[in-house]
């Protein structure tokens, strides 16, 4: 039982009842139910949205009109029973599903756990399959995914701070780390940001996300969200800090650094050299994705010499016809190819295939027929769409979406040298950003040998023997 400071409750049953309906506006979800306990006059009340009536039959009301003698808090047969001296936050916790229960004479109000949930079953994550993984994953429900990730940490050592965010709206956030693994400057700083949390509402996790990001301006993701419960317990285990927000499917990872992108779950339950070759495959994807587009610029339109003189011959005649610039075009066929994607997201799942075929068929084909752009082009986007798709995290893949417009811009003005001036740009940036303290392209700046091959090749753990927690980049 936990008790709260004062506040303007009464000992007059008709003024707190009066006080309490006022903080829901006159709702109709509000209902009251009188009762009668040990000769006083009492009083339930209770949102019907929030309530389940028959844990609230059986659990509050027949013990409270059966009990001879005693209090409250001592009759009732629930866990979480708290006692509360002030209409607001009595009011926030009847929004988390509880009822309040209010006595004549008594100066303090009882609110009790009457929560109605809705049962999810844990079905196989959607967007995160593995070949011979785990097939559980996250559902809506905050405590269901706590409980989850408590199956594979069967230690006392996972604790977990809980925040309630939102003035108006209040939303259950949990902050879960295992003790002596975490770095608890990391558990302290995002404690402080997330408790600075002003909003009057919590309108979706994106909204923590925004203010716990150490660089807003960047394009590179400095969160990684997952929703997988084993991949959650293996960055819990290795010192990371993972935070579950109430009515979302995900959980976030902190702090991230650039090759955690990279990682699949099916990278641990393969045999170590079909993990580590396509681990690499993934990086090599990600510099295709932001670098094919560019690369094909840069040749067509200032280094045409570096060709075999067959294939320069050959791509000449693709674009014999074609009216519009090599930057132009790439331009036109990646937004189309970014709108096909977005269309396929949003469309229901029958009509989402069916716009997928049409997409590729129809229209690069007659983008072709119409000398709109050159063949060339479209197996160049092509490829450069199956790169980007390899990236495991969706996050990563929008950057590498975002970061190729600027490549090609710089590639049609300055051929490769804006190349290599991109890639400069982007090394020294994630070289320089850091995710609560911790650098971001760590461990390859700084540079540790050991801690960089076994982020890139997962190699067996007899090579390096036991692995330590990492904290920060030590």
């Amino acid at each position: 039982m936990n008790k709260e400071s004062a506040g303007s409750v009464s000992t007059n049953l008709e003024t707190n009842i009066r006080l309490l309906t006022q903080q829901f506006q006159a709702s109709e979800d509000l209902h009251t139910r009188a009762f009668h306990y040990k000769g006083r006059q009492g009083c339930l009340l209770y949102l019907v949205s929030c309530t389940d009536k028959k844990k609230l039959q059986s659990d509050i009301l027949q013990p409270l009109l059966q009990a001879q003698e005693g209090r409250i808090i001592d009759v009732l047969p629930v866990l979480n029973l708290t006692v509360l001296f002030d209409f607001k936050a009595a009011s926030a916790a009847m929004l988390q599903g509880q009822c309040a229960i209010l006595l004549d004479q008594t100066a303090e109000i009882v609110v009790a756990d009457v929560c109605a949930s809705a049962e999810q079953s844990v079905t196989a994550p959607h967007n995160e399959q593995t070949i011979r993984g785990s097939q559980e994953g996250f559902v809506d429900e905050i405590g269901k995914n706590m409980q989850l990730i408590q199956k594979r940490l069967k230690t006392t050592r996972f604790l977990h701070r809980q925040f309630t965010l939102g003035q108006e709206s209040p939303t259950i956030v949990k902050l879960l780390y295992i003790e002596n693994f975490a770095d608890p400057a990391v558990i302290d700083k995002i404690s402080e940001r997330l408790v600075s949390h002003r909003d009057t509402m919590l309108k979706s996790p994106g909204q923590l996300m925004n203010r716990l990001e150490g660089s807003r301006l960047s394009l590179f993701p400095q969160l990684l969200l997952t929703e997988r419960p084993d991949t959650t317990a293996a960055h819990l285990m290795e010192g990371r800090v993972v935070l579950l927000v109430d009515g979302s499917a995900f959980a976030v990872i902190m702090p991230a650094t650039f090759f955690m992108f990279f990682q699949a779950a099916d990278d641990f339950n393969e045999r170590w050299w079909n993990g580590s070759v396509f681990r690499i495959f993934r990086m090599v994807s990600f510099m295709l994705g932001i670098s094919m587009p560019s690369i094909y610029i840069a040749i067509v339109s200032k280094h045409f010499d570096i060709l075999p003189i067959d294939l320069v011959f050959s791509l000449k005649a693709s674009l014999e016809n074609i009216p519009f610039s090599p930057l132009m075009e790439a331009l036109f066929m990646t937004i189309v190819l970014d709108l096909l994607r977005e269309a396929a997201i949003r469309l229901p799942q029958s009509i989402a295939t069916t716009l997928s075929i049409v997409g590729g068929l129809v229209i690069g084909s007659e983008v072709v027929n119409a000398n709109l752009v050159s063949t060339t082009m479209i197996v160049v986007i092509s490829l450069t769409a199956v790169a980007s798709f390899s990236v495991p995290s969706h996050e990563m893949r929008l950057a590498i979406r975002l970061i190729s417009f600027p490549m090609m811009i710089a590639a049609s003005l300055l051929g490769f040298t804006g190349i290599a001036f991109s890639f400069s740009f982007i090394f020294m940036h994630i070289s320089k950003l850091e995710t609560f303290g911790v650098p971001y392209f760590y461990p390859a700046a700084p540079f540790k040998p050991r801690r960089l091959l076994n982020a890139i090749v997962q190699l067996p753990g007899r090579v390096f023997g036991k692995r330590r927690p990492e904290r920060g980049s030590s």
